[in-house]
């Protein structure tokens, strides 16, 4: 791959990181109508912004809403109000950091923005020159009346001299809001909702960057819960994860005990950027029956390899005795005790989130297409995220007594049963997190990441990109072979009668056949799937063709035929064409589901309360006035909405009929090898461990024009 060309793919790589039912514009504000349940959704944050219109929650002082303000990353309900801290600029300031980091790449703010345009033509959030000109971290703390839709920012980075990348937790604890930061070393902050005064009660051990050895520690703390009336946060410091608890956290700092390390945890925990899941460490914890459990990330980088193995996810039940800590593995490793393996039997959940309902510990898988889409965008291998699609999310449920049982998903060895409506992914292969679940009013609602408007821009891809070639250079190739044919059936060539009329045969169909695939090489991809289908016919043709005829080519041809002509960039065209059918037969938007006896689902919204930017529900909320959700969404800014239900009900509707699953048997009568699956990430550096689903299209199609122009 060019350099320019690793530049393209390494911009849309990073754009994950951090896309039947109507919306309408009424009188009081957007609303959503829900056509498959008794449900409406109402938009509290800048009511009357429609679809596709600037959000964010809070505005700038020139009245301009602030759609850098990507997610709402954390949320926790009092009284009239719900206090939200964000995520501020997701994906630009990711794509802005590893462009810093490494020169080399050519990744300029300038080239990054004008990439991102050209991807996702204009819509993804890459900077404010008017309101924010130094492009400076604005995550807040904010607090929105739900009654009126008034807010207030009661937590600003930029007053307190930080530049923290958001608040990614929050709980609400002896009428105290506490809300957990990512920064170099991260913190718990206190909210008082009487007066709304902010302070630090918390700081992690500090951690010495300057130390190579510590260079890719991941900073970010995300477990948070109230347990055996204490507050339990997970925390980071050199050599690994920790957990803290404090009964009265207003007292400060001294008020925290160490009550869980790392070896606690058996070295599970994955701590670094490069590891599985960007060192997500200690995911998620809940209190429950009595004990606190605990989902623990576990992929390692393998300095060997340099890739992360896929690996699922651990989790374990702690419990406090007259203050002893014990910590039993549940899920992970047999040999060190676990009832169940690694995520429960599967490797493309690498951490799962948690929540109670109904006398039921619930788990939510978390795939990482994270760490597939870089294989996809810089090597042109779809093999890890055509099987992360082909196996989307599952939801396990446990009782009182320990008894487990899949609620959602496919059944396995493990769980011969579903016991709930709906297959894997809740019906939807591009549901790839059980982002957040909540339980309000005896009911458990679930809220989804759905990768389809992040992946989007791969249907800009055609059959040359997958094949590392223009049709120019193609042609090249073929001219080579038909030159040396010519050579060869001279008669006063000594050496023509050393080679058989059948291989001879051979190399001639091998021209006819790669003359037909250069035709193709300009088409293809989502919008052409059987042009691309075509050309993988072709391709496994020409490789059997290649293989009797290499004997006779010389070393120029077949050093770049090798390159080509082979069993693993015919996987990779089977890959790529599984990916596509995923994605032409999705549609935009978090799905948000609803269940009544724990089991059994409806959908509300397919299509992220219909607008089809709000690729995720990041968080939930309850408070007085009922229950409300906050949105992912780095194109305009995060929302927030009230969901409620309906005076009278609707249809009683069961499956999703606007996502079908493709076909994923192979497209040819030749399905591609499966031995040593290629599944990891080849993850060297921090621009690889931030990045995440779609940055590198944009560059793909900026250096198609070049070539096209040369």
């Amino acid at each position: 791959m060019s350099r320019a060309r690793k530049v393209i793919a390494a911009v849309l790589v990073l754009c994950l990181v951090f896309s039947c039912f109507t919306a309408t514009a009424a009188s009081k504000g957007v609303v959503y109508d829900s056509k498959t349940s008794d449900y409406t959704a109402t938009k509290i944050s800048h009511p009357d912004a429609g679809y596709g219109e600037v959000d964010g929650i809070i505005d700038w002082e020139s009245g301009d809403g602030d759609r850098g303000q990507s997610y709402a990353w954390s949320a926790v309900g009092d009284g009239d109000y719900v206090y939200i801290g964000t995520c501020y600029a997701a994906i630009w300031m990711t794509i802005k950091t590893v462009g810093q980091m490494n020169p080399e790449m050519g990744l300029t703010p300038e080239a990054a923005r004008a990439a991102a345009n050209a991807a996702f033509n204009g819509k993804l959030y890459t900077g404010d020159d008017k309101n924010n000109p130094t492009d400076a971290n604005h995550a807040v703390i904010v607090k929105i009346n739900t009654k009126t839709g008034e807010t207030k920012i009661v937590y600003d980075v930029r007053a307190e001299g930080y530049q923290y990348n958001g608040f990614r937790a929050a709980i609400k604890f002896n009428g105290k809001l506490y809300f957990c930061n990512t920064y170099r070393t991260p913190q718990i902050i206190e909210i008082d909702p009487k007066t709304d005064a902010a302070k630090v009660v918390y700081q992690c051990e500090a951690i010495d960057y300057d130390n190579p050895e510590n260079e890719f520690v991941s900073s970010g703390i995300r477990g948070i819960a109230v347990y055996n009336d204490m507050l339990v946060v997970s925390a980071i410091r050199e050599g690994g994860a920790y957990l803290v608890a404090s009964k009265n956290p207003s007292e400060g700092q001294q008020s925290f005990k160490v009550v869980g390390t790392q070896q606690d945890l058996l070295d599970y925990p994955a701590y670094h950027f490069n590891d599985g899941i960007f060192g997500g460490s200690i995911f998620d914890m809940v209190a429950f029956n009595g004990k606190l459990y605990i989902t623990v990330v576990v992929g390692r980088f393998d300095p060997e390899t340099k890739k992360v193995p896929n690996v699922g996810f651990a989790l374990f039940e702690a419990e406090e005795k007259d203050g002893k800590w014990t910590y039993n593995l549940i899920v992970g490793d047999p040999k060190d005790g676990a009832k169940y393996p690694y995520g429960f039997g599967g490797d493309r959940s690498g951490a799962a989130n948690l929540v109670v309902h109904d006398n039921h510990l619930y788990v939510g898988a978390y795939n990482d297409p994270m760490v597939a889409v870089p294989n996809a965008m810089l090597q042109m291998d779809f093999e890890s995220l055509y099987k992360d699609l082909s196996d989307p999310v599952s939801l396990w449920r446990m009782d009182t007594q320990g008894n487990w049982e899949l609620v959602v998903g496919a059944p396995n060895e493990i769980f011969p049963e579903v016991k709930g409506n709906m297959g894997d992914g809740f019906d939807n292969p591009m549901n790839q997190y059980v982002w957040r679940m909540q339980d309000f009013d005896g009911k458990l609602y679930v809220g989804t990441f759905d990768v389809t408007g992040l992946v989007r821009p791969l249907a800009q891809f055609c059959n040359g990109d997958i094949l590392n070639n223009t049709p120019k250079e193609w042609a090249s190739q073929v001219k080579y072979i038909v030159e040396l044919l010519k050579m060869f059936k001279k008669d006063t060539n000594p050496e023509a009668a050393t080679y058989s009329t059948a291989v001879l045969s051979d190399a001639d169909e091998l021209v006819d056949t790669m003359k037909d695939m250069q035709r193709l090489l300009n088409k293809g991809g989502a919008n052409d799937i059987k042009n691309s289908e075509k050309l993988h016919k072709l391709m496994i043709k020409a490789v059997k063709l290649y293989e009797k005829v290499r004997p006779i080519l010389p070393e120029k041809v077949t050093t770049e035929l090798d390159k080509v002509l082979n069993q693993e960039v015919a996987d990779k065209l089977f890959y790529f064409i599984g990916s596509c059918k995923y994605l032409t037969k999705s549609e935009e938007g978090f799905d948000l589901l609803v269940t009544e006896d724990g089991i059994n689902f409806k959908a509300i919204s397919r299509d992220g309360l219909g607008d089809k930017f709000n690729h995720g529900v990041r968080t939930f909320a309850v408070n007085d006035n009922g229950l409300f959700l906050g949105t992912a969404n780095p194109f305009f800014g995060t929302q927030v909405w009230h969901v409620e239900e309906k005076d009278a009900a609707a249809p009683d509707t069961e499956k999703n009929d606007n996502v079908v699953a493709p076909e994923t048997e192979a497209p040819t009568t030749e399905e591609p090898k499966e031995e040593a699956p290629n599944t990891g990430v080849d993850t060297t550096s921090i621009a690889i461990a931030s990045s995440a689903l779609a940055a590198g299209v944009v560059l793909t199609l900026i250096s198609k024009k070049k070539k096209a122009t040369d």
